[in-house]
């Protein structure tokens, strides 16, 4: 299986910083084993061919990764990624994820507690705080985050921030 990946998220080329492989080496839950990656509406293109359709109360959105119990396509035999520097920005994001609170209208920044290493607390502050400051001078589509919030996920998560 061959894809022509290229970044064209500029939201993903903002967090090109993010590089977990010191933290995530040795971890032998692998996310990319188990969970899917939303894509923004922008780089549903780049993914084309691979990504399927994750439902929502509010329409579908297109995502990459774990389905039906497979693991990313993306994934080699020893658990890396083969296009790392491609990589969506829910990928890159991960253990952060942004929701919606619809009661409040709020964007909502969360570190997910499935991840080993954010259970552990190894992911810095400092790193959360480059991230959300990314994230607030960023503009989300709404409708759009409002979908991804309501796509099914474990939901172990601790509350960081909230902005407009």
């Amino acid at each position: 299986m061959c894809f022509d990946i290229h970044m064209s998220s500029d939201l993903a080329k903002k967090l090109s910083f993010v590089n977990f492989g010191n933290i995530c080496k040795d971890c032998k839950v692998n996310c990319c084993r188990r969970f899917y990656a939303v894509l923004l509406p922008e780089e549903e293109e780049s993914f084309k061919g691979v990504a399927f359709e994750v439902s929502t109360p509010l329409g579908s959105v297109k995502a990459i990764g774990s389905r039906n119990g497979a693991p990313c396509p993306f994934l080699d035999e020893k658990g890396f990624c083969k296009v790392y520097s491609q990589r969506a920005f829910d990928c890159r994001l991960w253990p952060l994820l942004l929701y919606y609170d619809f009661n409040t209208g709020e964007k909502v920044l969360y570190l997910d507690l499935e991840c080993p290493a954010a259970e552990k607390g190894l992911i810095s502050k400092e790193f959360i705080d480059k991230v959300l400051q990314i994230l607030k001078s960023s503009r989300i589509d709404v409708e759009w985050l409002k979908k991804y919030t309501l796509a099914p996920w474990p939901n172990r998560l601790k509350e960081i921030a909230r902005f407009k």
